[in-house]
Formats: structure tokens, C-alpha cells, sequence
């Protein structure tokens, strides 16, 4: 195979810059076929105007890019899916009331589709269901019903199905932006595996993530954007974990600055008993002040369901739940939050923000009664309540003024944070508090929770990244088929407990502490 052959696709001489402001800036990129190319880099280093260049969505301000040898017209995604590029985005493009085999079919005709007339194709329901359940056979998920709605299917799944929507155009080049962010690990690990397929097979990978032990296990080569340029292109054995925060940063991050703080307190906040939902339980759990406890689990185990039905998003159909020592049952998750309870979602877009309202607007939610007199909110005292929170939290921004749709992933992230530790609440529940957001964002994020824990909040956090919640957590609690089967101190820890605990069927003995 002759050098231009080899070249799946090419950037020369690309950049793009929005007024002053020059976002990325490429002399020279090759994806090779065969390779899989993983892009490091912070929020905001260049990763995403990359993708968008490379897919078309993004005009680049100048420059030259192709694919297969062929130039790619500037800003034609159509062109671009038609070239064989294939892009999995972090924000699903999926329509949320049509099936699964709809969307995975859009765009496109089933093999064999007949012609009515030019332009004009007859539907063939029972072809489309078969092409779509053989798609989601080859991505490992051909359990999934392909007559559901999407917009009735979890996070996790509706991440699968857009890659399997990806895998079935067999591209030249495939994306994928943070594919394994709402995944469990054995999810993963087949988004993994596909990629190594399609490698394979001769195509490229452009493999964007912020686990660093993913990019280092999965890449071939790891290169850096920092300030949109690329900072380093470097092989496997030289992306340690220290060398590729150094180069995204600038800095070292140690790994002592953000253990978990001492448990602090004895007296529990959170005590579950019993607690059944649709699809939970029963479960039994106790969180404590101070206490940073984890949930772990595979993809459907139960972990968000827990978090959204002690929040009151989930209506329970059994047990009980005390909340310090009274009685908690809130019926709507505005109960909770009058309670002392707040919740950051895992899809913070779609469930915490409002991306056209201001930074201002997003932050003091929460707080708007605390901060009104007499139910009179005044400008003044709003801007100054969003500023404190804001300048806390350490939030990047230009004006508090502008979209928070506008910050990046990690951000927007900690502006949620920021949100409900401005409420002062006694019981703080995350669900995939670092989904989309860089490492220098995580450790932020951490050092926010270890500050809550060590105030004496208790902590109650879901998690598919086995890795941050050996990082935070004082106790582990793993999840399986709705109920918990394992509760694990933090003397224990290891990643072979927790996924022996997590494929497992029997619920583990109830710890003494937690029945007394």
C-alpha cells in the first residue's frame, strides 16, 4: 500500500478563528488506516472544532481536508458521511419519537429498498427491523426492541444506538467523541472492541476521551491539542498518565491532592430501608455526614433509579426512607429540594440547565427564595448572589450574562455545583458528576466534593467510572439487577472486587452498621 493509499484522511494548513480568537490551528494531520488516533486535551483545547472540521459540520477558516485522497467540501456533513467519515457525538442526534430501527435507518434506505418513483421510496417496516436488529447484533446490544421509542430508553442505550447507527454507514474514518462516557464497563469494552475492528478492517479511529487509562490501552497514537494547536504526538509507551496531563495542563496533578477527606461524622442522613421502585430494589443503604459513598454497577443495575427515586423523580412502591430522623417521601423532586437533598443529573443539559438562559439565571435557581425579600427578587442582589458563586467555584467565563450553553462541558458542570452548594442542602446526590468534562475539570470537580464532604454533607454518588469512585469515595456500594450485593470499605478497594460484586446475582449479607 503506497503512503497516499494509507492515509484514510488529511488536514493541511487548517484553521479556524472565530473574529480574533483562533480556536485551532492544524499545520499538518494524517489518520492512517489501520490506526487508531486518540485526541487528548481540555475542555475547550480544540477537540470539538476538530471533530466538526473533520465531519464537515465546521467551515475551517483556511485550509484543506480530505478524506480518502478526495477533498472534503467545506461545511457539507452530507458530503462528509457520503466520503466515509462517521461521526458518534457526545449530544445524541437522535429524534426521540421515532423507533430505534427508524433512527437507525435515517438518512438511508434498507438494502433492496424499491424506488416508487425518483426520489420517492416505499417503507418497508419489516426490512427496517431486520437491518436494524442485525446493526445492533454487531454492536453487542441485540436485545434492545427495536419498535421502542427513543426518547423511552436510558442514556447508556441511546449512546449504543448511535453507535451502532455510526458503524452501519462502514466508514472510512469514524469518530467517536467520548463514546464511553454514560457506558458501564463491560458496555465499554465493547465500544472498545469495535473500534479495534474497525481498525482492523483497514478503516481510521479518531477516538476523542477523557479516561486516560482508555486512551493509553485502546491508541495506537495519542496526540494533544492545547489552545487548539497540537502540542504533542506521542506513542503509547510515552502517554503515561503524568506526560498527558502535563501536556494538556502545563502542570502535574498529583494524585494525593484529591483523596477523600476523612469521614467526619457518625450520624447517618440518608437511611434507606426496603426501598422498591419500578426496576429497584429492594434496597438497603445508609449515607452519613461527611461520608462520600459510591455506587457502582453495569449498565442497568439500578444506580440512577436509586438516586432519582430518593429524589422523588421516581415514584417508590415500598419501604422507607429517613432523611436525618424524620420521615422522607417527597412526591415531586421540588419536595427534595425543600428538604435539603439536590441532585446533579447525568444529563445536565436536558435535566439541570437551561442552555439559552443565562450563567446568572442557571446558577441561583435554587436559591431565588433565599436570596428575594418578601418575594421581591432584586437585580442587584441576584448578580451579586451569581458572581460569589461563580468566583467560588472557579467557573470560566466571559460575563455571567452570556448562555451557559456557551461554557464548556466542565463548566457548565461545575456551575451546577455551584447551584445546589449555594442551597446549603444536607444530602448531595451525583449521577456521573464528570460525564463530558476533561481531566483538569475533574479534579476540580473532586476537590468540590471532598470540600462538600469535609462541610459534613453527605455524599451519594453514581458512577460508571470505576476509577473516580476509587479516587473519591470513603464506601462503595455495587448494584446488580436493582438491589445492592456488595457494600465495600474503603480498606478493600480494588476494581476485581467491584466487578466480581457487580456480576454477581446474590445480594451481599446487610453490613452490621447498616442494620443497627
Amino acid at each position: 500500500m503506497t503512503m497516499a493509499a494509507d492515509t484514510a484522511a488529511a488536514l493541511r494548513g487548517v484553521s479556524k478563528r472565530y473574529g480574533p480568537v483562533t480556536v485551532l490551528d492544524i499545520p499538518e494531520l494524517e489518520l492512517k488506516r489501520g490506526q487508531i488516533t486518540a485526541v487528548a486535551g481540555e475542555n475547550g483545547a480544540g477537540k470539538s472544532t476538530l471533530m466538526g472540521v473533520l465531519s464537515g459540520t465546521v467551515t475551517p477558516t483556511t485550509g484543506e481536508v480530505t478524506v480518502a485522497g478526495r477533498p472534503l467540501p467545506a461545511g457539507r456533513p452530507d458530503q462528509a458521511r457520503a466520503l466515509g467519515v462517521s461521526l458518534v457525538a457526545q449530544e445524541f442526534p437522535l429524534v426521540g419519537g421515532l423507533s430505534v430501527a427508524e433512527n437507525l435507518l435515517l438518512g438511508r434506505h434498507p438494502a433492496g429498498t424499491p424506488q416508487r418513483a425518483p426520489g420517492r421510496w416505499l417503507f418497508d417496516r419489516s426490512r427496517t427491523r431486520e437491518e436494524a436488529r442485525a446493526l445492533l447484533a454487531e454492536v453487542g446490544m441485540d436485545h434492545i426492541d427495536v419498535d421502542r421509542p427513543v426518547e423511552r430508553l436510558p442514556v447508556p442505550v441511546r449512546q449504543m444506538i448511535e453507535i451502532a447507527k455510526a458503524w452501519g454507514h462502514r466508514p472510512v474514518v469514524l469518530i467517536l467523541d467520548e463514546p464511553t462516557s454514560s457506558l458501564g464497563p463491560v458496555e465499554a469494552g465493547q465500544v472498545l472492541s469495535l473500534a479495534r475492528r474497525h481498525a482492523r478492517a483497514g478503516g481510521a479511529v479518531l477516538f476523542i476521551g477523557h479516561r486516560l487509562d482508555e486512551v493509553r490501552a485502546l491508541a495506537d497514537r495519542v496526540v494533544v491539542l492545547r489552545g487548539g494547536r497540537l502540542v504533542a504526538d506521542l506513542t503509547p509507551a510515552e502517554a503515561t498518565e503524568e506526560r498527558l496531563i502535563r501536556e494538556m495542563v502545563g502542570a502535574e496533578l498529583a494524585r494525593a491532592d484529591i483523596a477523600p477527606p476523612p469521614s467526619v461524622d457518625r450520624r447517618a442522613v440518608l437511611r434507606v430501608r426496603g426501598l422498591t421502585a419500578d426496576g429497584l430494589g429492594p434496597v438497603d443503604l445508609d449515607v452519613r455526614a461527611g461520608e462520600i459513598v459510591g455506587v457502582a454497577g453495569l449498565m442497568g443495575s439500578g444506580r440512577s433509579r436509586l438516586l432519582h427515586t430518593v429524589m422523588g423523580a421516581q415514584p417508590r412502591t415500598g419501604g422507607s426512607v429517613l432523611l436525618g430522623d424524620r420521615e422522607f417521601r417527597p412526591r415531586h423532586p421540588a419536595d427534595a429540594v425543600a428538604a435539603g437533598v439536590g441532585l446533579v443529573p447525568e444529563d445536565r443539559k436536558e435535566q439541570a440547565l437551561l442552555p439559552a438562559h443565562s450563567v446568572r439565571w442557571n446558577v441561583t435557581l435554587s436559591t431565588l427564595r433565599r436570596i428575594s425579600r418578601g418575594g421581591v427578587l432584586t437585580p442587584r442582589a441576584d448578580k451579586e448572589h451569581a458572581r460569589r458563586i461563580v468566583a467560588d467555584l472557579g467557573v470560566r467565563l466571559h460575563s455571567a450574562e452570556q448562555p451557559i450553553g456557551d461554557l464548556s462541558g466542565g463548566n457548565q458542570q461545575k456551575a451546577v455545583f455551584g447551584r445546589w452548594l449555594a442551597a446549603d442542602p444536607r444530602l448531595l446526590l451525583l449521577d456521573e458528576p464528570t460525564r463530558g468534562v476533561d481531566v483538569g475539570a475533574k479534579a476540580e470537580i473532586y476537590r468540590l466534593v471532598d470540600e462538600a464532604a469535609e462541610r459534613g454533607l453527605a455524599v451519594l454518588v453514581a458512577s460508571s467510572e470505576l476509577e473516580e469512585l476509587l479516587w473519591i469515595c470513603h464506601r462503595i456500594v455495587v448494584m446488580a439487577h436493582g438491589e445492592v450485593v456488595a457494600d465495600i470499605p474503603r480498606e478493600r478497594f480494588g476494581k476485581e472486587a467491584i466487578m466480581t460484586a457487580a456480576a454477581g446475582t446474590r445480594p451481599a449479607a446487610p453490613r452490621e452498621e447498616a442494620s443497627a
